[in-house]
């Protein structure tokens, strides 16, 4: 899903055939970078956010190791592994300064890799491990979601959540819809719907584990998320195993180095 930039090494096959002299081929690209950017132990009463702001300024607080790694890598944290304890426990401050002052969200987690490979000497392989999972799939009566005209853009930031147990989603797509439910449900989900089209759509369902504090006062009147998909978006989670590709962890150092 998120790889480091890729340098072209690839030659020219007709200048070969022909006897003429190649090209040479271009110099590998560098990985994207921040410009300036400190890491710092953060205050443990300080709230856990990780924000992009204009000026392609990037700000994480009170941000574990693990959630950078999977925030970089874009991923769920079920799909981390090798990680030692303390990656969750220690919490740092990051701030980034991009280049480039409109960079995207991949250029991000690029820049965001090469910083973690640099201060805290990460280094990770992908691989596939068999994990218990979840495959969105079409419900039997199709469906139930707003769908849009052919062409919708697809929105960059799509999903809202108005408190426990409700997300909103404007102009998504259902791999995009798979990935948020990953993280509300702490398992992977595979779309294997087949739905092509955007849509918009409202899910409200009972939050399972929240304090009664927390919960909203209609609580014990929503059904389960797993219900709720069903009869409000007309998709449905089937329970699975199956081999996914993991980020797992070789190496990395507790203390990042200097400024």
């Amino acid at each position: 899903m998120l790889e480091f930039t890729k340098a072209v090494v690839a030659a020219s096959i007709l200048s070969a055939v022909l006897g003429q002299a190649q090209t040479p081929a271009p110099a590998p690209v560098a990985p994207a970078v921040f410009e300036v950017a400190t890491v710092k132990l953060s205050d443990p009463n300080s709230k856990i956010s990780i924000r992009l702001l204009p000026g392609g300024r990037f700000v994480a607080s009170n941000a574990s190791l693990r959630l950078l790694i999977t925030w970089a890598y874009d991923i769920g944290d079920e799909r981390l592994v090798g990680a030692p304890r303390w990656m969750e426990s220690d919490r740092y401050d990051v701030v980034g300064k991009a280049p480039d002052e409109n960079p995207t969200l991949d250029q991000f987690h690029n820049m965001v890799q090469s910083l973690l490979a640099e201060r805290f000497k990460l280094q990770v392989h992908r691989e596939h491990k068999e994990l218990p999972l979840y495959i969105l799939e079409m419900d039997n009566d199709g469906p139930k979601v707003h769908v849009l005209d052919a062409g919708a853009v697809i929105s960059p930031d799509p999903f809202k959540m108005a408190g426990l147990g409700r997300l909103s989603g404007t102009s998504v797509t259902t791999t995009m819809l798979a990935k948020v439910l990953s993280g509300q449900l702490g398992r992977y989900v595979e779309d294997r719907t087949g739905f092509k089209s955007a849509f918009d759509f409202t899910l409200v369902w009972r939050p399972e584990g929240a304090s009664a504090a927390d919960l909203p006062a209609d609580n014990d009147a929503r059904a389960s998320i797993f219900t709720a998909i069903r009869e409000q978006l007309g998709f449905r989670l089937v329970s699975s195993k199956a081999p996914v590709e993991v980020i797992a962890i070789d190496n990395s150092e507790r203390h990042p180095t200097e400024n």
